[in-house]
């Protein structure tokens, strides 16, 4: 829910709640004071026909009755009551006084009754401007409040939707709108640092990423080189030659661990960034053909389902890269006679092969230098690149296994 919305929302909830309670208590009140101004009414009508003035009373009517009981002292009552009009047919409201004053062998009971018309159409006026007038008020302040809120707003949406543009790869500054709100524009310099300091950090990120990249191969190439020349003597015992081949075989794998951290550093700080459409159904088939040596070393069943042609825009080089590091993780981690399982649909691919049940939480899977314990020749690093890529090309990659079979499944 947005600012605006809430806060909108909040003024409302509190405006009905005090109006409602303001409104029932102007009600009550002027209820109350024209039930006093009647009851006084009805006193003065009572002492006219004490005094035999009721002759010339025309605002009540007056009812005079004979009790057979003995009373002691006058007693008043003042009620509401409905009386049927004999000349209309309806009913109408009336306030009753009844009082009962003690004569020498009985008591005479008196009922005098007033009608509450004029005085309903009163308060029904009153109740109305209590509710109409009230209600405009709280529109008109709720609008302004309204348009007040958003212009003071228009700052952070500002900010918000240029921190939603910003691109550490280009070289522009966030350019953030000035205020005269304190608070906007104490989150502005904050920005602004943090702009300055992400550039620079990423700076020397990318500085250290290209000498990391060149300082470490070249030694490795010079240590390849060495080794082979070694390997290549004719004065080398059995034990010499097993130790040399680890060597290289050491080297080997840290010269590939060095090239897919760097392709990690790059993904992760965004340099692919060309756009082109991929068929997938093709891109899958090639890459199949030039595994074709490995699937059939592992003697595995290939079969593909295609329902539709899967197509996306993403950068080429990383979706090669990602079927790549798919089709080779479900080659490795395979069993002996096993299948592999391909199945394209309008915006997904599922890749499932056979496989021994994994050791750990499948959560962990995409974890970097996670490896399967079968398998300690591999790096542990390929499906971290494979959810890096999903990440930054909006690709939803999951992974879940189904008795001795690894689905991984991406939707584009």
């Amino acid at each position: 829910m947005k600012l605006l919305t809430k806060t909108g929302l909040n003024f409302i909830s509190a405006s009905i709640f005090f109006f409602f309670i303001g409104s029932l208590g102007g009600y009550y009140f002027i209820r109350y004071a024209v039930n006093k101004m009647f009851n006084n009414e009805l006193l003065e009508a009572q002492q006219q026909v004490e005094n035999n003035l009721d002759q010339g009373l025309t605002y009540a009517d007056v009812r005079i009755d004979t009790l057979q009981l003995r009373t002691d002292e006058t007693q008043h009552a003042f009620t509401d009551t409905i009386i049927q009009n004999k000349s209309t047919g309806k009913y109408e409201f009336y306030r009753k006084l009844s009082y009962l004053k003690p004569a020498h062998t009985h008591t005479i009971q008196y009922t005098v009754i007033r009608s509450t018309a004029p005085s309903d159409l009163m308060v029904m006026k009153f109740t109305l401007m209590l509710t109409v007038f009230p209600i405009l008020f709280f529109l008109i302040l709720y609008m302004v409040n309204r348009a007040s809120t958003r212009y003071s707003l228009t700052v952070f949406y500002d900010t918000i939707n240029k921190l939603k543009a910003f691109d550490v790869n280009k070289d522009n500054r966030l350019d953030l709108m000035t205020s005269d709100i304190d608070e906007f524009e104490q989150l502005n310099e904050v920005f602004n640092a943090m702009d300055k300091k992400i550039k620079e950090d990423y700076i020397r990120l990318k500085e250290y990423t290209g000498n990391t990249s060149h300082e470490l191969q070249t030694p490795l190439a010079i240590i390849n080189a060495k080794l082979d020349e070694l390997i290549q003597a004719d004065n080398l015992t059995e034990e010499q030659i097993k130790t040399i081949a680890g060597l290289i075989e050491t080297t080997n794998r840290l010269s590939k661990t060095n090239q897919a951290l760097i392709f990690l550093a790059k993904l992760d700080n965004r340099v692919f960034s060309d756009a082109v459409p991929v068929n997938f159904n093709e891109l899958i088939r090639q890459q199949l053909e030039n595994l074709e040596p490995l699937i059939d070393e592992a003697g595995l069943q290939v079969e593909v389902i295609s329902s539709s042609q899967l197509s996306s825009t993403m950068n080429m080089s990383l979706a090669h890269t990602l079927t790549l590091n798919l089709l080779k993780n479900a080659i490795r981690h395979n069993v002996s006679d096993g299948f592999i399982k391909i199945r394209f649909d309008q915006n997904i691919l599922q890749i499932t092969n056979s496989g021994l049940p994994v050791t750990y939480e499948p959560e962990k899977l995409f974890g970097r230098f996670q490896k399967n314990s079968q398998h300690p020749q591999s790096l542990g690093i390929g499906l971290s690149i494979v959810k890096r890529i999903c990440d930054i090309s909006a690709i939803s990659i999951s992974y879940h296994q189904h008795a001795n079979e690894h689905i991984f499944e991406l939707t584009f």
